[in-house]
């Protein structure tokens, strides 16, 4: 009876400190999760540690396993690549927490991190993809472990994880992500419009409101404003494109069309998930590495993208074919302003919060946000000015992201 009740009481209070701060602050940092070690106490000068090995000697199986279920889902379910953005984030958010709330319970039985990854992705994952709800549970069962005594694990982990999951269920459902646009769209010369046929409304236009993670809002990011319709500055930045268009190489096209990662794809998100993943393996990372490099990463992709949709509804930014016609596209066009670029800041945050944690990768890395940034150039979607505004924007939010971790002693740096 003893054990048992200690048990309870140990595992309300990891609850407790996961869903708080979850849900408590004006962004989820990571030390919501109840990240920060309670035996040592918050560790507002702690430095970035190299780790070169993972915890325990295993390294991480489930969390790269619900990763790929995830990336399979926005194949099937082709949402828009910022909803992808968004999805990515809460499923990874829940891991964490799901993780550090396991590593902390020592009831018995001790829940397995196996299974807490299973249920907090589970219930994520059936909340973002409601019509494919019976598959994650499949997938659910599907992981669970033979042996009678490791079952029983695995079943007191998926029920925690599903208990830490349900305050990032809560904060999806009310994070402004789908908040219905009410206004008008101007109109004027330099102003974007929508070139679909026959005209449609514009993509997620108040997605700049959305709660983000890290930062205070939408607005805190935003860049100044584009140059002037028709001034120096502008005319060279279109002529620029014009000229790209009308030169392009068989290896500009190869780029545009990489990079577009239309629907039907892992779009963005999932590819800079499986390569953060796919450098998690050769590091060796165990799951709460590998759960805590995702999250900062995801977090600060999303915020990132808040932040130029926020700007893109507030300057409405003319895309280059509409300000000349004449410039061909490469690849599809995105109904929404060209200012700032969603590719370079992604990009560009997803970049700087893995060249962080894995210092040996930087220069591949740094490669990869360049050329998907000159990407949007080389289809004719964008400006210079554009991916050079989301690039200070992906790697503002990535700062922030890895201060915050860093100053809560949570950032560690794999090598």
């Amino acid at each position: 009876m003893q054990n048992a009740h200690t048990a309870r009481v140990r595992r309300a209070r990891a609850l407790r400190r996961a869903s708080a701060a979850l849900l408590g602050a004006a962004s989820i940092s990571l030390a919501v999760a109840g990240c920060v070690d309670p035996s040592t106490g918050p560790d507002p000068d702690a430095t970035l540690r190299p780790v070169t090995h993972n915890v325990g000697g295993v390294a991480a199986t489930a969390v790269p396993r619900w990763a790929a279920i995830a990336r399979g889902l926005v194949i099937k379910n082709r949402p828009s690549p910022p909803a992808a953005f968004r999805q990515f984030a809460y499923l990874s958010v829940a891991q964490y927490a799901a993780v550090v709330a396991a590593e902390r319970d020592w009831g018995h039985p001790r829940p397995s991190v196996e299974g807490a990854v299973a249920g907090a992705s589970a219930a994520v994952l059936a909340h973002l993809f409601p019509g494919d709800a019976q598959a994650v549970e499949d997938s659910v069962r599907a992981g669970e472990p033979d042996a009678p005594g490791d079952l029983r694990r695995f079943a007191a982990g998926e029920a925690l994880g599903r208990e830490v999951a349900a305050a990032v269920v809560a904060r999806a459902a009310g994070d402004g992500f789908n908040l219905v646009f009410t206004g008008t769209i101007p109109t004027g010369s330099g102003l974007w419009f929508s070139s679909a046929t026959p005209p449609a409304a514009p993509q997620l236009p108040r997605l700049g409101e959305m709660r983000p993670f890290f930062l205070s809002s939408g607005s805190q990011l935003r860049p100044p404003p584009p140059p002037a319709f028709g001034s120096p500055a502008f005319l060279a930045a279109l002529a620029e494109i014009r000229d790209i268009a009308a030169t392009r190489t068989a290896e500009q096209t190869r780029i545009a069309q990489f990079w577009a990662l239309p629907a039907g794809t892992v779009l963005p998100a999932g590819y800079w998930n499986q390569t953060a993943l796919e450098i998690i393996a050769r590091k060796q990372l165990g799951e709460r590495r590998a759960a805590r490099v995702l999250a900062l990463m995801h977090a600060a992709m999303i915020d990132a993208v808040i932040t130029t949709h926020q700007a893109k509804y507030t300057y409405w930014y003319i895309r280059p074919t509409q300000a000349d016609p004449t410039i061909t596209l490469a690849i599809g066009l995105p109904n929404h302003p060209s200012y700032p670029s969603n590719h370079s800041s992604a990009s560009s945050a997803a970049g700087a919060v893995l060249g962080a944690f894995f210092p040996s990768e930087r220069e591949r890395l740094d490669a990869m946000v360049e050329e998907a940034s000159l990407s949007r150039m080389y289809g004719g979607l964008h400006y210079r000015f554009d991916v050079e505004a989301g690039h200070d924007i992906g790697s503002a939010a990535a700062r922030i992201a890895l201060r915050r971790g860093r100053g809560n002693g949570l950032l560690e740096v794999a090598r």
